[in-house]
């Protein structure tokens, strides 16, 4: 099994979290769609990342490949439970995947990691204050709405969790900070990073990605 892209992606981190959960060996092939666009294209019509191959087949993005190893691999699940709960695990990766990643990884990310650390060009930091005083409060108010006060969405761990935190790291990396403001989520993604395949690839990322991360931001929830 061969999992094109790079760990500082938030969709490419939540596969290989989804394959460490299920004991999956894998061979990572790094792909950085930003860097490399001619081979990400070769891998994916619109050049993004991830791209699992396996037994001759390509399965492409994030949430159809999740679903493909719970059918090739349903133990455990990555989406258990009954049906109400595998609705809200899918509700709150489908918002990770979009609302949330789309202010984190769109904004916070892109500007202070991506183009101020790694492509070393200007920030746009009248986008990155935007970001933080006016849209983002919302959609952390709402997620601290749908977590429980303790352990996980469900009575188990899920795509839920690994959807949710690994958006959060990106938004770490770049210097996001929930602590007081949001202590539900804070305690949440806590919680997470006890889970011994998520603290490994936290020690991996630290070790290979330090000199991207960003000093902690000012954050003032509304």
């Amino acid at each position: 099994m061969i999992l094109h892209g790079a760990s500082i992606s938030p969709f490419v981190r939540k596969i290989m979290l989804a394959l460490a959960y299920k004991g999956i060996a894998y061979d990572l092939q790094p792909l950085n769609p930003y860097l490399e666009k001619e081979l990400a294209h070769k891998r994916h019509p619109m050049g993004k990342v991830p791209v699992l191959e396996h037994n001759n087949q390509t399965i492409m993005d994030s949430t159809v490949i999740a679903h493909y190893l719970d059918d090739i691999c349903p133990v455990p699940p990555l989406y258990p439970g009954t049906a109400e709960d595998r609705a809200k695990i899918r509700w709150l990766e489908e918002y990770s995947d979009t609302r949330l990643t789309s202010l984190i990884g769109g904004v916070l990310f892109y500007q202070k990691v991506l183009r101020g650390k790694i492509l070393n060009k200007d920030v746009d930091q009248d986008a990155i204050d935007q970001c933080l005083q006016h849209h983002l409060p919302m959609v952390l108010d709402y997620l601290e709405q749908q977590i429980p006060a303790k352990g996980y969405v469900c009575e188990h761990f899920s795509m839920a969790e690994v959807s949710l935190w690994s958006i959060f790291r990106n938004g770490w990396m770049a210097g996001l900070r929930l602590n007081s403001h949001y202590p539900k989520l804070h305690a949440y993604i806590s919680t997470i990073e006890q889970e011994p395949w998520i603290a490994n690839l936290i020690s991996e990322e630290n070790h290979e990605l330090s000199s991207f991360y960003c000093e902690p931001m000012i954050f003032k929830a509304n």
